[in-house]
């Protein structure tokens, strides 16, 4: 625009709508993907198999250290709830980094066929990434009850005009 008019974020502290509602959709994207893969893989919810067949995966079989039935439910429960949690925005940045160890052991060890068995991983990695680096966003539980950290949830806050 020429008109001299400045737009939302051509001004510091006015973009803190944009940026709470763009983090908020990508939190909530990634919580219902979580939820349907998690919810398949633990509970055989939306069509899925179960913790039984999903345990039975050869990738889970290579894991060290705890049986294929642990892990299992390690991950898809940190899939289902991590999923739920990152919906409402508690603990946003702890689920986000066990969500990108889940998805980086999904594809080393389940997903290692190439490019096109890993890019919708990578994905949510990336989308895992932004709330591990920018924060849960400003319409969050985590900025609701955590004072020191509404200024770094996700951009600029709102500022009085003076």
């Amino acid at each position: 625009m020429t008109d001299g008019s400045k737009t939302c974020c051509a001004t510091p502290g006015k973009c803190w709508i944009a940026n709470a509602l763009g983090v908020l959709l990508v939190r909530i994207v990634m919580g219902i993907i979580f939820i349907y893969y998690g919810g398949q893989h633990c509970f055989g919810l939306f069509g899925g198999r179960g913790i039984e067949a999903f345990s039975e995966l050869g990738a889970l079989k290579h894991l060290p250290i705890l049986p294929p039935m642990a892990w299992a439910w390690i991950s898809g429960g940190v899939e289902f709830f991590g999923g739920i949690l990152l919906i409402i925005g508690l603990v946003s940045r702890i689920v986000s980094i066990l969500l990108i160890v889940d998805m980086i052991v999904a594809m080393w060890f389940y997903h290692a066929g190439g490019f096109g068995t890993i890019d919708f991983n990578l994905a949510l990695v990336a989308m895992a990434g932004l709330i591990v680096i920018s924060g849960p966003g400003m319409i969050s539980v985590d900025t609701m009850i955590c004072p020191w950290c509404k200024t770094a949830a996700g951009g600029s806050t709102p500022t009085a005009k003076t």
